[in-house]
């Protein structure tokens, strides 16, 4: 009985070991903690391929995450409530958004992303204050892989 438990052993190692190496197809992941009006990723580069946000939220506040592919904030269109206004995005540049995010959840977006330069922001509206307008927007870089 003992060779047929190091048979088994031996061959548990193995699989373990076939697993860990697979686990590099999977992509990168992103953990981004969403504060009141801050938005943290931890890591603001990753290789192109497929990467989760895993946004984590630490306010008080319903927050969100949009994906966007452009240089810098600051060409996002704005509203007069200083909101983004998504529908002036090109299609081709909305990457994704994972909505709706309570206090203390977390939510995942997964995405195929090429090398560029990205935004990631919060674009809730709370009464007349703009989670974007007051800070929630970080840019975020995909590096040739």
């Amino acid at each position: 009985m003992t060779w047929k438990r190091l048979l088994v052993g031996t061959f548990l190692a193995f699989a373990v070991i076939g697993l860990g190496a697979c686990g590099s197809d999977s992509g990168e992941t992103v953990n981004v903690t969403a504060g009141d009006y801050s938005l943290k990723p931890d890591s603001t580069s990753v290789p192109a391929g497929d990467v989760t946000f895993k946004l984590k939220n630490g306010g008080g506040f319903v927050h969100e995450l949009v994906v966007v592919k452009v240089a810098s904030a600051s060409d996002l269109p704005t509203k007069p409530d200083g909101e983004v206004d998504e529908d002036k995005i090109p299609e081709p540049e909305r990457m994704g958004e994972v909505e709706d995010v309570d206090p203390g959840k977390t939510k995942s977006l997964k995405l195929k992303l090429e090398a560029g330069k990205y935004v990631l922001f919060c674009n809730r509206l709370d009464g007349t204050t703009s989670h974007f307008d007051k800070g929630m927007h970080v840019d975020f870089t995909v590096t040739a892989a």
